[in-house]
């Protein structure tokens, strides 16, 4: 009796899909990232773009692209063979706001900005007073 018990507790169980090999995954690598990071310094009439290139998976361009405002101004492309330090000189004007986008095959890694954006004023609550002029 207790041997027929067994047997079919042992067909019971062996039904069940992992009673005997738990599934384990295969570890997956991660995917080779760029990682890259940066600074802009003010010089009279130019600014200076330097970017340490810290993780470059394969050589590739590294886009750049300049705006003063919403207009693009300057679009460079670099080729960047391994990890290091890129510096670019730009064109600047003392007043408005400027942005570097920096591309990798299209793809947005990075964004400094230069001067101060022209934001909308807040909305007014309808409990405050309007400002004075």
């Amino acid at each position: 009796m207790m041997k027929r018990a067994f047997l079919l507790l042992l067909l019971l169980l062996s039904g069940c899909r992992y009673t005997f090999w738990p599934l384990i995954p295969p570890e997956a690598s991660y995917p080779e990232r760029v990682s890259l990071s940066g600074e802009l310094m003010e010089e009279e009439d130019r600014v200076v773009a330097r970017l340490n290139v810290r993780r470059w998976p394969e050589p590739n361009y590294l886009e750049l692209r300049w705006y003063a405002g919403e207009e693009l101004i300057e679009e460079l492309s670099i080729w960047v063979e391994e990890p290091g330090e890129v510096t670019v000189e730009l064109p600047y004007e003392k007043e408005g706001f400027y942005r570097l986008l920096v591309m990798v095959e299209n793809k947005p890694v990075l964004q400094l900005d230069l001067g101060e954006p022209s934001l909308p004023p807040p909305p007014s609550s309808p409990d405050q007073e309007p400002a004075a002029e």
